[in-house]
C-alpha cells in the first residue's frame, strides 16, 4: 500500500455518502461554530466586512472538501483544523494582494474608531490593551497563534485546538505554554494576579 492509499476518497472508506447526510452534518459545523471561527476571522484581519467575507469563502472551501473532512478523524478537528488554515492562508493571501494595490477599500476598524462618549478613557485603555496584546500575539509562530486563536477566540480546550492543528495534546500544551511566557515577558505581566 502506498502512503496515500489509507486516506483515498470518503466512499473507499466508509461506503458511499448520502447527500443528506453531507448537507446535515455541514450545516451543524457551520451552526455550531461560525460564531467563534468569525472571531478568530475578525481577529487576523481586523475588519468586519472583511471577516465576513474570508469566513464565508472557507466554508466554501470546506464544504468542497466536506465528504472526506466528515470521515477523517473526529468530527470536530479536523474540520474545525481545515476551516482554520483556510481563514488564516486566506488572510494572507489577502493582505498580499493589497500589498500590490496601491490602496485598499478595507481599513482595520480596531485602529483609529472613537470610543462611546460614556466611556471614553475606560474603552480607550481597554482598546489600547487589547491592541498591545494582539501586537504581541501576531509576532508569535503560525502554530503558537492558531493555538490562541482556537482556544481563547475560540473557545476549544487545548486538546482540542491541538487536535484541529495536528497536534498531540502534550505538544498542544507544550506550545501553549510557550505561547503563554512570551506573551507574559513582551506585555511585562510580573505578577501571578496579571498573568493570563
Amino acid at each position: 500500500m502506498y502512503p496515500n492509499e489509507q486516506f483515498g476518497s470518503a466512499e473507499d472508506r466508509r461506503g458511499p455518502v448520502s447527500p443528506d447526510d453531507t448537507e446535515r452534518t455541514f450545516t451543524e459545523f457551520v451552526r455550531s461554530y461560525s460564531t467563534r471561527l468569525y472571531a478568530i476571522a475578525y481577529r487576523r484581519c481586523g475588519n468586519r466586512q472583511l471577516a465576513d467575507d474570508i469566513l464565508q469563502t472557507a466554508f466554501v472551501r470546506v464544504w468542497k472538501a466536506w465528504p472526506n473532512l466528515m470521515h477523517l478523524m473526529d468530527q470536530e478537528a479536523v474540520p474545525l483544523g481545515y476551516v482554520h488554515t483556510a481563514i488564516r492562508n486566506l488572510v494572507v493571501d489577502h493582505h498580499r494582494a493589497a500589498e500590490r494595490r496601491p490602496e485598499s477599500p478595507w481599513e482595520d476598524e480596531r485602529d483609529g474608531q472613537s470610543p462611546a462618549a460614556c466611556d471614553v478613557a475606560e474603552e480607550a485603555v481597554f482598546r489600547a490593551m487589547g491592541n498591545e496584546l494582539w501586537a504581541a500575539v501576531a509576532t508569535l509562530d503560525e502554530t503558537q497563534q492558531g493555538l490562541i486563536d482556537l482556544i481563547y477566540v475560540g473557545q476549544s480546550s487545548t486538546a482540542a485546538a491541538g487536535r484541529a492543528l495536528g497536534l498531540t495534546e502534550t505538544t498542544a500544551r507544550r506550545y501553549h505554554e510557550a505561547a503563554l511566557s512570551r506573551l507574559r515577558e513582551m506585555i511585562g505581566c510580573d505578577t501571578e494576579e496579571d498573568q493570563v
